[in-house]
């Protein structure tokens, strides 16, 4: 396992920075470490989005690692398959994002406390298409790709650099920034609106996944196909490396439909499974 080099990035905690990081970190490992490892090479906080994307067993499974057995007595963990499982049993016939307290009286605290760790509700409403109700106002409108382009041309205001956290939260709605990150990343929406992207997105040195390589790789792993493969067969494939590079550079959205493959129910904003 290689320790981390110089000071941490403050981006945007994704899925796929998660993904990125894990493969750094456990280059040339065969068994999934323990906090205590997370904790000596510096990398706690990389420990701590791991259980915020779906725990340490999954991450285990899709680096091809051997995850040691808990001692018994642990609860079942709550994985985002598990989360989207039953939010789709628990949003049938919905309009509209339930509240707290529709949660809590249907007897689903837990799954509201497991959607609130793995992303939030803005997240997962915007998957499942359902706009968010608001004491105040009613309903906020879900994060599509159109609001997330309108919303930040406006933060931008013509200038031709990528904004800060600071001028987000001062010149663009909340959730915003949170929605760029889930939709593509913040290098996509650089390009998409023809800015330069983020300096802590850029790094030294030739991209190593280039979109020619990605575009090669994509063709190649979806050859006969007529769908989107899913994050699983991508990972079940030993392609993960593959799924994340498509999902920071673009999103699924972006590389379906430069291949002519469907896509089944997806998050309108983002480039999630």
């Amino acid at each position: 396992m290689s320790r981390s080099a110089g000071p941490r990035s403050r981006t945007v905690w994704t899925e796929a920075r998660v993904g990125r990081e894990l493969e750094g970190f456990l280059d040339g490992a065969t068994e999934w470490p323990s906090y205590r490892d997370f904790g000596r090479s510096g990398r706690a906080e990389l420990r701590k989005q791991v259980d915020r994307f779906g725990g340490a067993r999954l991450w285990a499974e899709r680096l091809g690692l051997c995850y040691p057995e808990r001692k018994p007595g642990y609860s079942v963990r709550w994985t985002e398959d598990r989360v989207r499982a039953e939010l789709s049993e628990f949003l049938r016939e919905r309009g509209c994002w339930p509240t707290r307290v529709e949660f809590e009286a249907a007897g689903r605290k837990p799954l509201r406390d497991a959607v609130r760790r793995l992303g939030g509700p803005a997240r997962w409403a915007a998957e499942f298409g359902l706009p968010l109700q608001s004491l105040r106002s009613g309903s906020i409108r879900a994060w599509t790709q159109e609001r997330i382009e309108v919303e930040l041309r406006q933060v931008l205001d013509g200038r031709g650099t990528w904004p800060t956290l600071l001028e987000f939260k001062a010149r663009g709605p909340a959730g915003l920034a949170s929605a760029i990150a889930h939709g593509g990343g913040a290098v996509y929406w650089a390009r998409r609106v023809g800015v330069k992207p983020p300096a802590r997105a850029r790094v030294s040195g030739p991209r190593i996944w280039t979109d020619e390589r990605i575009r090669a790789k994509l063709r190649e792993f979806c050859a006969g196909r007529t769908t989107w493969p899913t994050e699983r067969e991508f990972v079940e494939a030993g392609e993960a490396r593959l799924y994340y590079a498509a999902c920071d550079h673009g999103g699924p959205g972006r590389w379906a439909a430069e291949l002519g493959l469907a896509r089944g129910r997806r998050s309108r904003a983002g480039p999630r499974e």
